[in-house]
């Protein structure tokens, strides 16, 4: 039988029938219905770090699934997850637009000090892929 965590020496690894004695003694302790089985907590940690906010892609490199397909049936959109997708997102923008109004900025001056912009984002409730950006400047 292969090990399922190897161990310095092979008298040491851990054989998969011996978590499964493990696994049916504290399951029988906790009084655990007989389908919860190792595969179950899995199962529930994956969810959970789909819950947390983590890509399908993530939980495939964590899992080792072969396939991103796989992965997705532990990814499962709320509300809350796309809000925080979404205010990721207006995050990045403002940093990226900042950025690249200051490289602009201290282009054409031929690189001297640009002007503090500071970006606010406001959120339209009806439409959240849209966003709009006003740019406050200060400087010369």
């Amino acid at each position: 039988m292969e090990p399922v965590f190897r161990g310095e020496t092979n008298e040491s690894a851990i054989l998969g029938t011996f978590l499964d004695h493990q696994h049916n003694d504290v399951r029988t302790a906790l009084k655990l219905p007989e389908d919860f089985v190792i595969h179950s907590l899995g199962h529930t940690r994956l969810s959970r770090l789909g819950e947390a906010g983590a890509d399908a892609f993530t939980i495939m490199k964590i899992a080792g699934h072969s396939s991103v397909t796989v992965s997705q049936r532990y990814v499962h959109p709320t509300p809350e997850g796309m809000d925080r997708a979404f205010n990721r997102l207006e995050r990045l923008n403002a940093e990226k637009f900042e950025q690249a109004e200051l490289d602009a900025k201290a282009e054409a001056t031929g690189g001297s000090q640009a002007p503090t912009i500071y970006p606010t984002v406001r959120r339209r409730p009806a439409a959240k892929s849209l966003q709009i950006i006003e740019i406050k400047s200060t400087g010369p």
